[in-house]
């Protein structure tokens, strides 16, 4: 189709909308996106709330008004009423549009993929035709559909919309329903215009309104400070939460700070600052006491965090345990529940916020601000485990203080904690310290008593050994506290008295905690409120093809939540209130025959390495090996992938003679949606956007010959020494396969040309000093059987097979950074496979970490 003509059918799009005013697109040049034609559905809360279907044909989305929406049923026709026609940009369009524009209420963006039809490249002509069949291959809706022309009514086509009698096809099911959120932000909720004159407000679950009564400039503070706590009392508490539970669109993600839970308030120039337990805190933290009695306020109550700060300037409880150690201490003010006459526990969060923003802004410290992240929420993440943060807090921008434990605050923890109660001790085995502990035997309480969930024997200075005995000694008992307490043990048990804090890597399958550390007593926590904290159940996934949401990004360090595989499992699994864009479909497909591991198991290993491999992969282009059927069926090597969602991040980048766009892993679902298109290798440039023109490493391939891995090691050790009288730091990984690869880390500024002369020099010496069993022979039938020296990949649009990647071999070994002190004859890289990550990590760490900290420039030839 002419552009002009293209233009022509925009114009009643254009007529009917005021853009100074509405954040719809305005049409643009009109030009013909490369790949598949698009297709999208918006979720339209307009008069009333419908479904709009746009597919891409000749230029534009057409466009038709569905009321009910779209059903998997074949037997269900809905009806759609063809509107104008909207600009191509239209299909990324998400958002508002003012309630007295055409249109006005919310439109999300409910779905999005690729379209074609059947035949393919008929569209314009089925169109005419008034019959199109096509092939939807989106998040929500797939496989074949029909929309068939009926007749004109009042102007406007009408038209219906059913789907096809396919494999696809599921009677019963409401997709609409089931899947009510935006394949774009995750949003559920919309609203659409108010009507003239009526301002309607948003509505307030009755628990909601009970506890908060609207703000009110009229209300006067109580004569007493601690009467004034009361009034606003009990604290508002998070639930220890996963990831997929939040999301950038409805939360806000502050610090989480490892302290003591305090409120504070301020009345009639008295003052009251407690403890959750309602303990005084004024004489233990009287500089922190005496900061604030000096906010700006007539009468206020905050409610915040008493922390003490590390060297490295991170909160840190067990140093509030030692203040004679001079640490230095704050409090740190995360939200204001009263002001000057006003209770604002009703308000939003956003707006307490900007409340307590202008609070703060003059005070000094001791007193500060939690820090707000203005982060997405992978990249808060992140941030957390860079800088050894506990984690993170999610909290709902419109939520209001409730004196509850709320799924409104959500606690992301990147570093595992705990509180227990202290069940017992064992004596200390050091004759010469008998007044002290050897270790304490901890519980958590649960229905029938508490139980016992392991020892904690490291995290105490001598001081807290000596200070815990003396303690624990005036409480000693004969009978264990604990339901479940073991026979013949050494243990000292004592009345369930104290709590204290551990951290821990993870929980173990039969629920003791695996490598605790103490931090320290808890005198705001009481014994029976300790019970083991656990993400809230959610919401089955399933769907008839086992279509499962992502599970959170985690750890590789944390328990693994795999997604399930078998049917019983599907069946049981749960849902978290927020659906991740990732999704999982077909897992108990069978990728590694030989071993039986599923689609669901490389999902689950990538989501587990995806901490450590996102910072790797970010901005830059990538290369992918897909077996789709497993590994014994014929594999497919792309750079473009069909079929990309419109949330996922993508690059588009010149290679000769064409432009591919390629998928950013800028996230873990990015990773998590390559792993569901059985992505199972992942090959990277050497260098990321926006310098893709400079490398950010020198690589160094050794493919073994005959000579195996006795020949790789001699040949890497020489290359290594070499590197290091150059003043080069090298790291070894790993190819998955059989071979190992070198790399050298640069500074910005290098070329391809200048990194590849420099490879070429090193292979160069190692040929004539290893000639007998290396050599730079591209040629695998003049090798001889020597090992291949190569440095092929240093070139712009070459890759090399990421840290991490899976490879496509039985057992599914993946490329693993390497220590040096590794570089054996002993070394077995076959060791490194999907089911060793989590013990390899808990041995050695992220050993690739380093790769992308260090910059260094090649020497002069």
């Amino acid at each position: 189709m002419k552009t002009s003509e293209t233009e022509k059918r925009l114009e009643r799009y254009r007529t009917k909308r005021d853009f100074l005013r509405t954040p719809e697109p305005a049409p643009g040049a009109v030009t013909r996106a490369a790949g598949e034609p698009v297709f999208v559905v918006h979720k339209h809360d307009a008069t009333r709330l419908h479904y709009d279907l746009r597919l891409e044909i000749g230029g534009v989305l057409v466009s038709w008004a569905i009321p009910k929406g779209p059903s998997h049923d074949p037997a269900q026709k809905r009806l759609a009423v063809q509107t104008e026609d909207h600009p191509r940009s239209y299909a990324d369009f998400e958002g508002h549009i003012p309630d007295e524009e055409y249109g006005g209420g919310d439109s999300l963006l409910w779905e999005s993929g690729t379209f074609e039809t059947v035949p393919p490249g008929q569209a314009d002509a089925q169109l005419a035709r008034g019959h199109l069949e096509v092939v939807l291959r989106g998040q929500k809706l797939q496989g074949r559909w029909h929309l068939i022309r009926t007749r004109p009514r009042g102007g406007k086509t009408q038209w219906l919309f059913f789907k096809a009698k396919d494999e696809e096809a599921r009677p019963g099911y409401d997709v609409t329903v089931e899947r009510p959120e935006s394949v774009k932000s995750g949003r559920k909720q919309t609203r659409g215009p108010r009507k003239p004159g009526v301002l309607r407000k948003k509505p307030v679950a009755p628990s909601r309104m009970k506890a908060h009564p609207a703000p009110s400039k009229e209300q006067k503070a109580p004569a007493t400070p601690e009467k004034l706590l009361e009034r606003v009392w009990p604290p508002m508490l998070a639930r220890l939460a996963v990831p997929d539970e939040a999301h950038d669109e409805t939360h806000a993600y502050e610090v989480k700070y490892d302290g003591f839970r305090a409120v504070f308030a301020l009345t009639r120039d008295k003052i009251a600052f407690q403890s959750r337990r309602g303990n005084d805190l004024s004489s233990r933290f009287g500089r922190i006491t005496a900061s604030l009695r000096t906010l700006p306020v007539s009468d206020v109550v905050v409610d915040g965090e008493v922390i003490a700060l590390d060297k490295k300037g991170r909160s840190n409880f067990q140093l509030l345990q030692h203040t004679e150690e001079g640490a230095e201490q704050r409090f740190v003010v995360f939200d204001v529940l009263w002001l000057n006459g006003e209770d604002l526990r009703g308000l939003p969060y956003e707006e307490r916020r900007a409340r307590l923003e202008k609070l703060m802004a003059s005070v000094e410290l001791p007193l500060q601000a939690s820090e707000r992240l203005e982060l997405p929420l992978s990249r808060a993440l992140l941030e957390a485990r860079r800088k050894g943060w506990e984690g993170i807090i999610a909290k709902r921008k419109d939520s209001p203080y409730t004196g509850t434990r709320s799924g409104d605050w959500l606690k992301l923890k990147v570093v595992a904690g705990q509180e227990v109660v202290i069940l017992g001790y064992l004596p200390i085995k050091n004759a010469q310290a008998k007044s002290e502990i050897g270790a304490l035997r901890v519980g958590v309480r649960g229905k029938d008593g508490f139980h016992d969930v392991g020892k904690v024997g490291t995290g105490y200075t001598t001081s807290d050994r000596r200070e815990l005995r003396w303690l624990l000694d005036a409480t000693r008992t004969k009978k264990p506290s604990a339901v479940d307490a073991a026979a013949n043990t050494e243990t000292v048990w004592v009345k369930p008295k104290y709590v204290a804090q551990v951290r821990f890597t993870e929980w173990t399958r039969d629920g003791r905690l695996r490598h605790p550390v103490f931090q320290g007593l808890r005198s705001d926590k009481q014994p029976r409120d300790v019970v083991r904290e656990r993400p809230a159940p959610t919401e089955s996934t399933r769907t008839a093809k086992g279509v499962r949401r992502a599970p959170a990004q985690a750890s590789a360090r944390t328990t693994t939540h795999r997604a399930p595989t078998k049917a019983s499992d599907r069946t049981s699994a749960k849902r978290p209130e927020r659906d991740t864009e990732a999704l999982l479909t077909h897992g108990d497909r069978v990728l590694f025959p030989d071993s039986g591991l599923t689609k669901a198991d490389v999902f689950g290993y990538y989501r587990d390495v995806a901490p450590l491999l996102v910072p790797v992969l970010a901005d830059r282009p990538l290369a992918h090996q897909q077996w789709p059927a497993g590994i014994e069926a014929p594999g497919f090597f792309r750079h473009e992938l069909s079929g990309i969602p419109s949330w996922l991040p993508t690059l588009r980048v010149r290679h000769e003679g064409k432009s591919l766009r390629h998928v950013n892993v800028k996230d873990a679902d990015a990773l998590l949606w390559l792993a569901n298109q059985s992505a199972l290798t992942l090959h990277m440039w050497l260098s990321h956007a926006p310098r893709l023109a400079q490398p950010d490493f020198v690589v160094f391939d050794l493919d073994p010959g005959t000579g195996g891995w006795k020949d790789l090691v001699k040949v890497a050790r020489r290359l290594h020494a070499r590197l290091d009288a150059l003043g080069l730091q090298s790291f070894p990984k790993t190819s998955g396969k059989r071979g190992l690869h070198v790399l050298v880390p640069l500074a910005p500024g290098h070329t391809y040309a200048r990194a590849l002369a420099f490879a070429n020099a090193r292979v160069a010496e190692l040929e004539e000093a290893l000639g007998d069993i290396a050599t730079t022979e591209r040629s695998v039938g003049k090798r001889g059987g020597r090992l291949y020296l190569d440095v092929g990949q240093n070139a712009r649009g070459k890759t090399v097979v990421a840290p991490y990647s899976l490879r496509a071999v039985e057992g599914a070994p993946f490329s693993a950074p390497l220590d040096w002190s590794e570089v054996t004859a002993r070394l077995d890289p076959h060791r490194f496979r999907l089911k060793t990550l989590r013990k390899r990590l808990e041995a050695v760490g992220d050993l690739f970490a380093p790769v992308l900290r260090v910059k260094q420039t090649l020497p002069g030839e």
